[in-house]
């Protein structure tokens, strides 16, 4: 126990300190792919701190497929406590290559949603690159389901000039309800929502079941 909060200390007094990820990662993506007319990327989910595991098998196949920036669709810390987001990056700077992170559950257990907010940037975002879009979503509760719907609608038909619309969530839009989960109901929306559009392609994290339509 002494040996585990010496190291928070550690991590919060000689580490880095390090905000809007997100924002900055993607300025990075932006210039790295400037000029050119085709890209890849790999989406991960529930990463969890298993920094070990990560650096042995996920980062060599990074590394091997010369993927150009990675997406984790949530649940990227085992908990929003302040080490385990300063062990994350630690361990996603082994990448070497730009990443986006999509907000999961775990990212706001144990009071994590202003650290994810700092550290990385609002729960809801969207950004272009060449002819897709990229629109990351709140799947956990915290953001009003209405306003989402209204949003993701508004961005969806905003991006219908693209051929490609990624929508990233830590849970999946299409699979079953569970009665009386108001979160369950936002989601199942989203689904809808997403049903209406073509060229959609629904990437999720815990929840599994990706759906896209084309």
């Amino acid at each position: 126990m002494f040996f585990l909060a010496g190291y928070k200390v550690y991590l919060a007094v000689y580490e880095k300190d390090f905000q809007s990820l997100n924002a900055v990662n993607i300025e990075r993506i932006e210039k790295w792919l400037q000029g050119r007319q085709a890209y890849s990327f790999a989406v991960v989910g529930n990463i969890r701190n298993s920094m070990r595991i990560f650096e042995k098998r996920i980062v060599p196949l990074v590394r091997n497929e010369e993927i150009d920036f990675m997406v984790s669709a949530g649940n990227a810390v085992y908990d929003g406590a302040e080490d385990k987001y300063r062990l994350l990056y630690r361990g996603l700077g082994k990448l070497d290559i730009p990443y986006v992170l999509a907000v999961g559950h775990n990212e706001l257990e144990d009071f994590g949603a202003p650290r994810f907010y700092r550290h990385f940037g609002p729960f809801f975002f969207s950004f272009c690159l060449g002819n897709a879009a990229f629109i990351f979503l709140d799947s956990t509760g915290r953001t009003s389901g209405e306003w989402l719907d209204r949003w993701l609608a508004q961005e969806l038909e905003d991006a219908a000039g693209l051929k490609y619309r990624f929508v990233f969530l830590n849970d999946s839009p299409f699979a079953p309800a569970a009665p009386g989960n108001s979160k369950r109901h936002y989601l199942l929306t989203a689904g809808r929502v997403i049903k209406l559009y073509r060229r959609v392609l629904a990437l999720a994290g815990a929840g599994g079941n990706q759906q896209g339509k084309g």
